[in-house]
């Protein structure tokens, strides 16, 4: 186990954040908060994405930004002590990109959620395999309310917040497209459809529209055989698409697994009590066929209950029952940041953020030295 100060790591490693590549079987932790000053609830923090290898050993912090630069915004988030849902990190289908969503304020903007969209729009952050930021992905939705996740495929985007339900978007656009009225927490595209956890009505882990909706009026529906209840938060799935599907979701405090059978999704266990507090959930699938998930619990998203990463090999197959599995403890946060979601680090080449100006440059070079062609 580990104790973590960022603030002076974050010295040490800044110079080279965005000259690294990802490394594959690492993990990437939202944390806000720089780590030097107590956090205030509401209030804007800055909000730094921590890698870590499997051990539990920091690799980099990459900032986000806190100043605007050209068509890249700033990017913050705040605590709270109700509503744990902002933060809500994705990887991208194809393991490429990493997707996040926040407000274009300042650090230190009171009441940050409850800006409206005219001053503070909402921002997603895109970030490739080798740690490059981008924030030109900017919106006027959910005005006064929280915006929680967003998640990528190609260059399409989808962003839940806590009002005005799921919308979408492309990569460096300005405006949006609500697809439902219904509010949705963490997002994730899997085996080519969207899917979203909610707690709105008898919702909870959902499907949204039919697979990756970019119109109107789309619907929310649970899938079969989770329950209609509980507080769902992120959610890891394995294996979708092939007919032995494994899920595992942080849901009411507990981390729980269940497995597709006979069409509908059956309970194989839980993890933990009422006081872990699990939030977020994240793995992977091994050579061999375990699992290798790390969770985020004990957050009060909170000053001094900030969170805990644990991991858990679940090597008890498909409808099988991991509840006697016993979590290790790798890293313990310090009382002034919180670590709000987990995620897989990007693991194969993704599109870069080139300039037009570039690209010409690019072609230009490849001309000269290929003259024949």
């Amino acid at each position: 186990m580990k104790s973590i100060t960022h603030l002076v790591l974050l010295v040490l490693l800044a110079p080279c954040c965005f000259s690294q590549a990802f490394t594959s079987g690492n993990f990437v932790v939202v944390r806000i908060g720089s780590g030097a000053f107590p956090l205030t609830a509401g209030v804007a923090q800055p909000v730094f994405l921590d890698e870590y290898n499997p051990c539990g050993d920091l690799v980099r912090s990459i900032p986000m930004p806190v100043a605007v630069s050209g068509s890249n915004k700033r990017l913050t988030l705040p605590i709270s002590t109700s509503d744990y849902t902002e933060g809500y990190i994705s990887l991208s289908q194809d393991g490429s990109q990493l997707a996040l969503a926040g407000y274009d304020a300042d650090p230190g903007t009171a009441s940050v959620a409850a800006t409206s969209t005219s001053s503070v729009k909402r921002v997603v952050c895109i970030i490739d395999i080798n740690g490059s930021v981008h924030t030109a992905t900017a919106i006027s939705a959910f005005n006064a309310a929280t915006v929680r996740a967003a998640v990528i495929h190609d260059s399409a985007i989808w962003v839940s917040g806590g009002s005005g339900g799921i919308m979408y978007t492309t990569l460096g656009n300005t405006i949006h497209t609500q697809l439902t009225t219904t509010t949705a927490r963490s997002v994730v595209v899997s085996n080519g459809q969207l899917y979203a956890t909610s707690t709105a009505g008898s919702l909870r882990l959902t499907a949204v529209g039919t697979g990756l909706p970019t119109t109107t009026g789309q619907t929310m529906v649970n899938l079969p055989g989770l329950p209609v209840s509980g507080s769902p938060y992120q959610f890891f799935i394995v294996n979708a698409g092939s007919g032995s599907d494994v899920l595992y979701i942080a849901d009411d405090n507990l981390l729980r697994k269940y497995s597709l059978s006979g069409g509908s999704w059956v309970s194989n266990g839980t993890i933990g009590v009422a006081t872990d507090k699990y939030r977020a959930v994240t793995g992977q699938l091994t050579t061999g066929g375990h699992v290798v998930l790390y969770a985020i619990r004990k957050n009060d998203n909170a000053t001094g209950a900030s969170g805990e990463i644990v991991t858990i090999t679940d090597s008890t197959g498909y409808n099988s029952s991991f509840s006697a599995l016993t979590p290790t403890v790798l890293v313990k946060q310090n009382d002034n940041n919180v670590f709000r979601s987990i995620v897989m680090a990007p693991a194969i080449a993704a599109p870069s953020f080139v300039t037009v100006a570039h690209k010409k440059a690019l072609a230009k070079e490849a001309a000269t030295l290929n003259p024949e062609k």
